[in-house]
């Protein structure tokens, strides 16, 4: 079977997207399998997560998304952006903005456009959870849990846990050149008695007022990413409650695939970013 897909790119975060807009491409119980598959960068295509566009009853189009472990996952902030491309260019819904349906809710895609293309799209990513019960983190359900003080293996960590959705631990560094990130992401993301969903992991260094760099080790990656949507809006938010930031105003990210900004309507939280597309295919499934 010859199944059609679009690569795109958001800030480096790049992703798979298959249209089973009008039928179920990939049934449900292959998804897995099939996402783990073609997200290998040695043996398919190469990923760092797959959306399938599906119909929705109450919005334009359902966003589904699938990490490169072969898991579903609750949400991708930079994957969404690459789907309003995908809906609007696709004519699926040729409007301004697009409403998404995704598995935390429906959120609203406005769109940046030049010659009839998207070149840029806003996400409403929602409310930034603080409550351990929201993220999820171990203890008081309604308790928040920021800057606090972590030991594993022996090493002391200062963390702030976020919920967009799926579950952020942010840590501010002088320089995030000089983590060892993959081992202390991985014993963060790990950390199964504070995080029983493990959790995306952010080294977060501020540069100027509202402007900072940001490195990410993503859960169902298992690796770094150059970008990470969710994680740069649950930063924001770890920034302006550890009064590192103003939250009335827009911040800027600098991430190792490009540059994302963030602003705060209300409690809502606002994410803005390129996107492209890399180039299309076919995949030969037996």
């Amino acid at each position: 079977m010859e199944i059609p897909f679009v690569k795109m790119q958001g800030a480096g975060n790049d992703f798979i997207l298959i249209d089973e807009y009008s039928h179920i491409v990939v049934p449900e119980s292959e998804k897995p399998s099939f996402v783990s598959k073609i997200s290998g960068r040695h043996f398919g295509v190469g990923s760092d997560g797959v959306v399938f566009i599906q119909e929705s009853d109450r919005a334009d189009a359902r966003f589904v998304f699938y990490n490169p472990d072969g898991l579903r996952a609750e949400l991708c902030g930079n994957g969404l952006r690459c789907f309003a491309k995908y809906v609007y260019e696709s004519t699926i819904a040729r409007k301004n903005p697009i409403q998404a349906e995704t598995d935390v809710g429906f959120l609203e895609l406005e769109l940046e456009l030049a010659g009839g293309r998207v070149r840029q799209v806003k996400v409403d990513m929602g409310v930034p959870r603080l409550e351990r019960e929201n993220i999820p983190v171990t203890g008081e359900p309604e308790a928040r849990f920021i800057d606090e003080k972590v030991e594993i293996n022996g090493e002391s960590y200062r963390i702030t846990a976020v919920g967009m959705g799926n579950p952020h631990a942010i840590l501010f560094y002088d320089d995030v050149e000089d983590v060892d990130l993959l081992r202390v992401g991985r014993e963060i993301r790990n950390h199964i008695l504070l995080f029983p969903k493990g959790v995306n992991v952010h080294f977060v260094e501020k540069k100027d007022v509202n402007e900072f760099r940001i490195r990410t080790y993503e859960r169902g990656v298992e690796d770094e990413t150059l970008a990470c949507g969710t994680g740069i809006c649950a930063s924001a938010m770890a920034a302006a409650v550890n009064n590192k930031a103003d939250r009335n105003k827009e911040m800027l990210f600098h991430a190792r695939g490009g540059d994302l900004m963030v602003e705060f309507r209300g409690e809502n939280i606002y994410l803005t970013g390129p996107v492209e597309e890399v180039f299309r295919g076919q995949l030969s499934v037996d």
